[in-house]
C-alpha cells in the first residue's frame, strides 16, 4: 500500500497544476594576491529592493520538530512540499553498461553502451517540462532527479522505477522555473537544494522518503547554482550573499554580503570555501564565519561552474584562460591560454584521473596536463558539445550534441554518434550525462 507523505498538513484541498587566427599575445603578468585580515563580524543584512509582488495564498503551519531554526515556518502554496512514497529506498546493484542521460528535452534516459539501445525513459508528470536545466545525483544506485517545475524523484537507476516523489511549490507563477542548474547535494540521509522565484528556499529533504527536514527562506530569488556540503555545514550563494548553515538543523551560522553577485559554484576542500563573483574576483573564505582568507583578481571574469579543487590546487577557467591556483595562498601556479579565436569562450571543465578536459563554444576540445598547464591535445570537433564531459578512460570520452550522444576517441580524434535523437529542438542546450561506475 502506498504511503502518502504529507510534509504539510491539510493540503488535500489544494489542486496541483499540470506540472582567422590572430597573433598570439603574451600572457598577462602574474596577478597580485591580496591577504585579508579577518574581521570579527560578518556584514549585516542591508535593506534591499522589494521583490516581485506575488498573490497571497493560504498558509499552513509546519509541523516538523526538526525545523526550529527556520525563518519560514508558515509555508504558502508557492513553497509547500507534498509527496508520496512507493517503496523503500535501498541500494541498487550498478548497471555498469549504462549511461544516464538527462536530455535537453527534459526527459531522463538510461542508455546501454553495449547494445546502443535505450533501457528506459522517465519524464516529469507536468507536460510543460520540455527542457532540463538541471542535473542529477547517483548514490548507491539511486538517482535523485530534480525537474524545473519543482518535481523531484528518487529512482532505481536500472529500471527507472520510483522510490518516492515530491513537488516543491503547489502553485507556480509565470516564472515556472523552481529548480535551475541544480544538482542534489547529499550527505548521509539529507538532500540539500535551493529554489527560485516565489519559493526561494534552501531545503533539506530526507533522502529515504522525500520529506522536509528543514527549510530556510533566502533573501533573493536568484538561486541557480548548486550548494556545497563540508564539515557539517552547507553553503550556498544567493545573489550578493553567501550563507553557511548547520547541515543537520538548518541554523544560519553566517551570512555575508559581497555587494556583487556571487555567480559561481561554491566548492570546498574541507579547509576553505572557494567562490568567485560575477566580475573578476576569486575568494577563499573561512568555513566558520565566511571572512576572506585571500582574494585574487583574475584578468577576466566568468568562472561560473568551471572550477574544481584537488591536491591542494584549484583548477579553473575564465572565458579564455586555464589556471592552477594554490588553494592555501591564492598564488597562481600556472596560467595557459589555448590557441583559439577570441570570440570563442571555454564552456566546460572536468578533472578526471589527473587530466583536465574542456571544450569551448567554437567546438575545440582540450586535454590539459594539470602539473604544468601544457595542452596535450587540441581537437577540432565536428559536433558542437552541449553537455558535461564524461571520461571513460585515457582514450575515450563522451559528450552530448544536438543530435545525440557522441563517443570521442582521443587518439584517432574520431567522433561516433552512438545514440541519435528522433528530432532536434530549436533551443538544444544544457544536457547532463553520467557513466555508471
Amino acid at each position: 500500500m502506498k504511503k502518502v507523505l504529507l510534509t504539510i498538513l491539510a493540503v488535500a484541498c489544494l489542486t496541483l497544476p499540470t506540472m582567422g587566427q590572430k597573433k598570439k599575445k603574451p600572457l598577462p603578468p602574474p596577478v597580485e594576491v591580496k591577504y585579508i585580515t579577518p574581521k570579527e563580524e560578518v556584514t549585516q543584512l542591508p535593506v534591499i529592493e522589494e521583490l516581485p509582488e506575488i498573490h497571497s495564498a493560504p498558509t499552513r503551519p509546519t509541523e516538523s520538530q526538526t525545523n526550529s531554526y527556520s525563518n519560514n515556518k508558515i509555508l504558502t502554496e508557492y513553497d509547500m512540499v507534498i509527496g508520496e512514497q512507493f517503496k523503500t529506498v535501498k541500494p541498487v546493484e550498478l548497471d555498469k553498461d549504462a549511461m544516464i542521460i538527462y536530455d535537453y528535452d527534459g526527459s531522463l534516459k538510461s542508455f546501454n553502451l553495449k547494445t546502443n539501445t535505450i533501457n528506459w525513459t522517465f519524464k516529469a508528470k507536468d507536460n510543460d517540462v520540455t527542457y532540463s536545466r538541471n542535473k542529477f545525483t547517483l548514490e548507491d544506485g539511486v538517482l535523485y532527479v530534480p525537474f524545473i517545475n519543482g518535481e523531484m524523484y528518487a529512482l532505481d537507476h536500472k529500471t527507472g522505477e520510483k522510490f518516492w516523489e515530491l513537488k516543491a511549490g503547489l502553485k507556480n507563477s509565470q516564472y515556472f522555473k523552481i529548480w535551475i542548474n541544480q544538482i542534489p547535494t547529499i550527505n548521509k540521509d539529507l538532500i540539500y537544494i535551493t529554489t527560485q522565484y516565489e519559493n526561494s528556499n534552501i531545503y533539506a529533504f530526507n533522502k529515504k522518503n522525500g520529506q522536509i527536514v528543514w527549510n530556510y527562506k533566502l533573501v533573493y530569488p536568484y538561486n541557480h547554482l548548486p550548494v556545497v556540503y563540508t564539515n557539517d555545514k552547507v553553503y550556498t550563494q544567493n545573489a550578493p550573499y553567501v550563507y553557511a548553515f548547520d547541515a543537520n538543523t538548518g541554523r544560519e551560522i553566517a551570512r555575508r554580503d559581497f555587494k556583487k553577485a556571487m555567480y559561481s559554484k561554491p566548492i570546498s576542500d574541507g579547509q576553505r570555501l572557494y567562490i568567485a563573483n560575477e566580475s573578476k574576483t576569486l575568494y577563499a573564505l573561512n568555513l566558520d564565519n565566511l571572512e576572506t582568507i585571500w582574494e585574487v583578481d583574475l584578468p577576466e571574469s566568468s568562472v561560473d561552474q568551471r572550477i574544481v579543487v584537488k591536491n591542494n590546487t584549484l583548477y579553473l577557467t575564465t572565458n579564455h584562460m586555464f589556471y592552477a591556483i594554490e588553494s592555501s595562498t591564492g598564488k597562481i601556479i600556472w596560467q595557459v591560454k589555448p590557441k583559439q579565436d577570441y570570440n570563442h569562450s571555454i564552456q566546460q571543465l572536468e578533472e578526471y584521473n589527473n587530466k583536465i578536459y574542456a571544450y569551448d563554444n567554437g567546438s575545440n576540445f582540450f586535454v590539459v596536463n594539470p602539473k604544468n598547464g601544457k595542452i596535450e591535445k587540441e581537437i577540432a570537433l565536428s559536433n558542437k558539445a552541449i553537455s558535461n564531459i564524461e571520461v571513460q578512460d585515457q582514450n575515450t570520452v563522451f559528450f552530448y550534441c544536438e543530435a545525440g550522444l557522441i563517443r570521442l576517441d582521443l587518439t584517432s580524434k574520431k567522433e561516433e554518434l552512438i545514440y541519435m535523437r528522433n528530432s532536434i529542438n530549436e533551443d538544444a542546450r544544457e544536457n547532463y550525462i553520467k557513466l555508471i561506475r
